[in-house]
């Protein structure tokens, strides 16, 4: 943890562009390298600084947001030119020096969120400008990003230390121990409460809408995670505060013969959109997916998905639209419309985090587990989801828990392939009940998986611990009390 908090007094406050009510405004930053101190906190435009940078390093990412999510499901193939520590991640090969499972990025959001609650407060009586209920929107903001941070790292590491304070200076011990994995999700749940009363409905532009902390992202990210704490009204309680909302919606499938599900991506910031990390070439904000995914690509579309698309031909979701059918690459990232061969121009696609089918979806899992006398309204949402993807055939209700969940994650394994969520749909339904459902995630695993290796991953597998990470060996060698999560234990 040393390691991770000394490299934060090393900041590069990256200009961030926030649009405020009339006018495009960069935010100010203080020199490269500058530590941050007490003194920096003098006006509304420096709490903006900080915060905003907090979303850049957001922006940074999602290269961990894909392979955590994606890496270890089934709704990915490796391919093309392939990382080794990749493969090894792909294959449960992973070891504590693996470049891939480094913290380090969602520390430093959480600091930038430590840094604001901490000293927001004290700027409103500094700058006149700054009133009590714009800082509070921006202590919201900060809540958010710190719970959404440890959320990334809870269903990664398990148990995580957690830091609740800014480090501002290398006089600081930041030595910390790890906390269990249901105190670091009660303090989530607790920031994300928290921010609800204060956080904005809507933001003076489109990109802030969605690219920015609002009352829905906060609410679909509850609902995300009391799907995990096992806290199923409560879950129904926030996806309904997102559907009855007025301000997000699911968009239609099909208009006027032309795919408009594809328009989720490309151009993104749909109506659909509940929180999306924005890139935008105009402002030289570019990401790497057109190259994951295309020119030196690492994935496709695994096998066993093609085969599940081939379920029904009416999926408007299918060849053509999230994958090409050519070679298999994930055409929602690389292509400009669906049906075509018309690449798009650049690599500035949203990362979506949540959309309106996830709350559809998560609605419906929370169903199923309140019991059988929830299984026809869960249908009925899983339902809507295929009728938006034009597919004509209805399901029906099935007679079993593991049934019914396999229906629902079916249909989100199709929704949202490539999306960062197949590996911790898996791991949340195989965990409950003492991992009543481990078998289930072994067979999915497995179908996603090519030639021989199958048994020995099943052996891994067996091993509940084997489902976290390791923690990276530097913050091992700089931080004498953390320990290494046990699957690991004998290959620091």
């Amino acid at each position: 943890m040393v390691k991770i908090m000394k490299s934060f007094l090393k900041y590069s406050l990256l200009f961030f562009a926030l649009i405020l009510a009339s006018c495009n405004k960069w935010m100010d930053v203080i020199p490269e390298n500058e530590q941050i101190s007490d003194r920096y906190w003098a006006n509304k435009e420096e709490v903006e600084a900080v915060l905003g940078s907090g979303y850049v390093k957001l922006q940074k990412s999602i290269k961990q947001l894909l392979i955590w999510g994606e890496a270890r499901g089934n709704g990915l193939a490796l391919a093309g030119f392939v990382d080794a520590d990749l493969l090894r991640l792909k294959m449960f090969d992973v070891t504590p020096s693996n470049e891939l499972v480094k913290w380090g990025d969602f520390y430093t959001i959480i600091n930038y969120a430590n840094m604001v609650l901490k000293y927001a407060p004290e700027v409103v009586a500094r700058d006149p400008s700054f009133s009590e209920s714009v800082m509070q929107s921006y202590l919201a903001e900060a809540r958010f990003l710190r719970a959404l941070s440890y959320f990334y790292l809870v269903r990664n590491f398990r148990d995580v230390p957690l830091i609740l304070d800014p480090y501002m200076d290398d006089q600081t011990s930041f030595e910390l121990a790890k906390s269990p994995q249901n105190v670091v999700f009660a303090q989530i749940i607790t920031d994300l409460e928290g921010a609800i009363q204060y956080s904005k409905e809507i933001w003076p532009t489109d990109w802030e809408t969605k690219g920015r902390a609002t009352k829905w992202a906060i609410y679909a990210t509850l609902a995300d995670v009391y799907l995990w704490t096992g806290e199923y009204d409560k879950a129904i309680i926030a996806c309904n505060a997102v559907m009855n909302s007025g301000r997000v919606g699911l968009i239609q499938g099909m208009v006027n013969n032309k795919n408009n599900w594809f328009t989720i991506f490309n151009p993104g910031n749909s109506n659909e959109g509940i929180f999306e990390i924005q890139f935008d070439n105009t402002k030289s904000q570019t990401n790497d997916l057109v190259s994951w995914f295309g020119t030196s690509y690492n994935w496709t579309i695994s096998a066993q998905m093609v085969t599940e698309f081939q379920w029904s031909s009416e999926d408007i979701r299918a060849a053509g639209a999230t994958y090409s059918e050519a070679d298999y690459k994930i055409w929602k990232y690389l292509g400009a419309e669906a049906g075509t061969a018309v690449p798009r121009t650049y690599s500035d696609q949203h990362w979506i985090i949540y959309r309106m089918a996830d709350i559809y979806l998560m609605k419906a899992e929370a169903l199923v587990m309140k019991g059988a006398e929830y299984y026809a309204e869960a249908t009925k949402l899983v339902n809507q989801i295929r009728t938006r993807a034009g597919i004509s055939e209805p399901l029906s209700s099935a007679s079993t828990e593991l049934e019914m969940l396999d229906m629902v994650l079916h249909e989100k394994a199709l929704e949202f392939i490539g999306e960062g969520k197949r590996w911790y749909d898996l791991l949340r339904v195989a965990q409950r009940n003492n991992y009543a459902y481990k078998e289930y995630l072994i067979s999915q695993v497995l179908s996603g998986i090519a030639g021989g290796s199958a048994p020995v991953i099943r052996s891994k597998l067996l091993n509940v611990n084997s489902h976290y990470l390791p923690i990276y060996i530097d913050e091992l060698r700089a931080n004498a009390l953390l320990e290494q999560n046990p699957y690991y234990d004998n290959l620091n």
